[in-house]
């Protein structure tokens, strides 16, 4: 394997200092002259048809200059897909869920413009609402958007191989039903956002956006003005992980009250304005129908999928499409049909989440494949081994493996954990397996690829420009560390300018694992067209070719006689002055060959990505039969994703997942009452904390993928995946019980026990 310089080292994140040191400057922090402060008047209501707002109190109080309802916008419904824009920003004549925005105050101070939200009288007519998914498809049951029947807002039929048929021919056939609870997202940076506006026509956002390029359009839409009116710049983020994907109301209300009063405006979300408007993980019922050889060989799958969107779509056909996905990887699977639904109620809207749709349908596959291993008297390792998916399988829905390194994995996971030795022994301990795949970087959209640009300095400073938007994940390192490699400098040297989109060029966001993929491999084509220009001259000079010049710590040296060499700054600085090449600038954009966008005509089939991530994960854990409580005491997680770029940062997004799906699978469940949160606070809803932590064990499987950049794949999204699965397995060798719905709390746990003893 080649050796590198830069990549593939445990580098610290450039932003770590200014972070450590309080020096980061989040949205909370930002202050422009004579700034007003924003705050939004939300519904009561969870269906109600907005009659009259009068405002005339509000407008006349003191030190408030700006009073926005929905009826001053221009009232253009927006949504992550042209085909599915339903929602309008701020209400102009209907509400569909309690938090709803249907107002706007701008005012001197954060106090006044709260004291002015209460001055304002909306009459409401209240309507029918619908809060669970079997109330919205009743034939009598209203509408949350007129033009839809039945509150259907999307349905998937799947049909790949002869389903009947492989089921009977299957040795055994299991049916289960699992359920999911809503989660959030659980960043401890609430939305936030400071506008201001140009007497131009030129509007500035500043904003933790994910998708600093998707927010531009979708303000420019609802703004009524074209994209190069608008500049969105992303400031460092306190934490994302979906929950900053979608544009949100406070974005266009602080643009027009700031265009109104003619002076900046920052809003920012209390904590429980996040939980009442913010996105959230959609809760899924997943009916699963398995059927297998003796042996143990997957034969057919049949999964019917219902699941509660809130009143609006968001990004839902792309998470409908992912509960299917998720089914395809990791295991070869033959035969497989799939039927899902996306229903409105009125709620908050569910958006995407790390794992966007998938880990719910990992929850349940996994755990009903230990179910089957446990009724044919197989090892869960030894099933998940007969059926992974290998190097240059292609699944029946089309997904092209390249690299897999899925079955070292679960050898690995499964050595490390001392499976053989801890499996079985029940008494309140036990291990559990669980496994999952994902792809790196999908099509978003008709524009999908990725653009970088590089300039360098007189002093042979090197700046990259990407639209690439770090939440915390650590890409800005990542990009850094690339360019850092190709030119033979370090990641000192590189000084990585993001996700503004006046300045950088087009990206498509921190969604689906795209980044590294998308944005790394933009970035290594730009800065390999930086180092053909400087070779160009170089080569010139020691009157060699061009393939004959190196880049390595800091010098450019003729490969078959490395004396003849000069610092990569005098390099810089030759191609500057000379006649024939002047200013280096570096510009590339990707776009992955072979992708396909999902065909409706062939039941969503395609190659959607470039390359898939794997990984596999033990748990080890201790349930308390007298309470219930479940000690996650280790985690042993083992990832194929490809080539690590940065090992420290990959270790922390493997570490991230499995703490993520530890809180999903125990503690985390958003409860509604008729549409109103009951536990509207992280004192009532429930995430891991550094105590509940389990010990962490790393390993990695390399290799080496291809088409990603130096190899690598993704990792901070798809290895939540395989965390499911493996708490939910645990817990059964521990006990003996199955919990097929989340959370796995302490009281169903004690409930099933009881059941168990009733039952023998």
């Amino acid at each position: 394997m080649k050796s590198y310089r830069v990549i593939g080292q445990g580098l610290p994140r450039i932003e770590s200092a200014e972070k450590a040191t309080g020096e980061a400057k989040y949205v909370a922090d930002l202050k422009l002259p004579r700034m007003l402060f924003g705050k939004i008047l939300r519904s009561p209501h969870a269906h109600a048809r907005i009659m009259n707002i009068n405002t005339d109190k509000a407008r006349k109080m003191p030190g408030v200059k700006v009073v926005l309802t929905g009826r001053e916008t221009l009232g253009i419904k927006i949504g992550a897909l042209s085909g599915s824009r339903d929602r309008q920003l701020i209400a102009v004549e209907k509400v569909r869920f309690i938090g709803e925005a249907v107002a706007a105050v701008a005012a001197v101070d954060e106090d006044t413009a709260q004291d002015a939200l209460d001055l304002i009288e909306v009459e409401y007519e209240a309507l029918p609402a619908v809060f669970t998914v079997e109330e919205a498809l009743k034939d009598s049951a209203p509408r949350v958007h007129e033009n839809i029947e039945r509150n259907i807002a999307f349905e998937r039929r799947w049909n790949f191989g002869d389903v009947e048929k492989a089921f009977l021919d299957s040795d055994y056939v299991r049916e289960d039903r699992f359920t999911t609870s809503i989660v959030l997202h659980g960043f401890i940076e609430p939305t936030g956002c400071l506008a201001a506006w140009e007497p131009s026509g030129k509007y500035t956002l500043w904003l933790g956006s994910q998708m600093p390029f998707t927010t531009r359009r979708d303000l420019a839409l609802a703004l009524g003005v074209p994209e190069g009116r608008v500049r969105v710049i992303k400031v460092v983020m306190g934490g994302g992980f979906g929950g900053k994907t979608d544009t949100m109301d406070l974005y266009l209300a602080s643009a027009l009250m700031a265009r109104q009063s003619g002076r900046p405006v920052k809003i920012e979300y209390t904590m429980k304005e996040q939980f009442m408007a913010g996105s959230r993980r959609i809760p899924l019922v997943v009916d699963l129908k398995t059927g297998v050889k003796r042996d143990g060989t997957l034969v057919a799958q049949e999964s019917k999928v219902m699941t509660d969107g809130g009143a609006y779509v968001s990004a839902g056909a792309v998470t409908i499409y992912n509960h299917g996905l998720a089914h395809m990887i990791p295991y070869r699977l033959p035969n497989f049909r799939y039927e899902a639904y996306r229903i409105y109620t009125n709620k908050p809207f569910c958006g995407p989440k790390r794992g966007h749709g998938q880990n719910q349908i990992r929850f349940a596959v996994e755990s009903q494949l230990d179910m089957i291993a446990e009724e044919l008297g197989i090892d869960p390792v030894e099933i998940r081994l007969k059926n992974a998916l290998q190097p240059g399988d292609v699944t029946v829905n089309g997904l092209k493996i390249n690299t897999c390194g899925l079955s070292e994995t679960i050898r690995q996971a499964a050595g490390r954990a001392g499976w053989k030795e801890k499996k079985g022994k029940g008494n309140g301990v036990g291990v559990g397996i669980g496994c999952g795949g994902f792809s790196s970087g999908v099509r978003n959209a008709a524009l999908s690829d990725a653009a970088a640009m590089i300039k360098l300095n007189e002093d042979g400073g090197v700046v990259l420009f990407t639209g690439a938007a770090d939440m915390g994940q650590g890409c800005n390192t990542i990009l850094g560390q690339i360019v850092a490699e190709v030119l033979g400098i370090d990641l000192k040297d590189v000084t990585v300018i993001a996700g503004d989109t006046e300045t950088c060029p087009y990206t498509p966001g921190a969604v689906g694992s795209t980044t590294t993929w998308y944005a790394g491999n933009a970035v290594k084509l730009c800065a390999e067209d930086v180092r053909k220009q400087i070779a160009e001259v170089v080569a010139a000079r020691f009157k060699a070719n061009m393939d004959e010049i190196e880049f390595y710590d800091h010098q450019v040296f003729l490969q078959s006689d490395p004396e003849k060499k000069m610092p990569f700054v005098a390099a810089v600085r030759a191609a500057q002055v000379s006649d024939a090449k002047g200013v280096i600038i570096g510009r590339a954009t990707y776009y992955p060959p072979g992708i396909e966008w999902p065909d409706p005509n062939r039941s969503y089939a395609g190659n959607i990505s470039g390359g898939y991530s794997f990984s596999t994960q033990v748990a080890e854990v201790e349930v308390d039969k007298g309470t219930g409580k479940v000690l996650v005491k280790k985690m042993y997680l083992v990832d194929d994703c490809g080539f690590p770029l940065n090992p420290l940062s990959c270790e922390g997004q493997a570490q991230g997942s499995a703490s993520n799906a530890q809180g999903e699978m125990l503690f985390e469940e958003l409860v509604m009452d008729r549409g109103r949160i009951v536990n509207c606070s992280f004192e009532g809803y429930k995430m891991p904390t550094a105590i509940d932590s389990p010990q962490f064990e790393n390993e990695t499987v390399i290799t080496n993928e291809p088409g990603g950049p130096f190899g690598a794949k993704e990792i901070g999204e798809g290895f939540i995946l395989s965390g499911f699965g493996a708490i939910a397995n645990a817990i059964h060798d521990a006990t003996g019980i199955w919990v097929k719905d989340l959370p796995i709390t302490s009281e169903k746990i004690l409930k099933a026990l009881k059941e168990k003893e009733k039952g023998g």
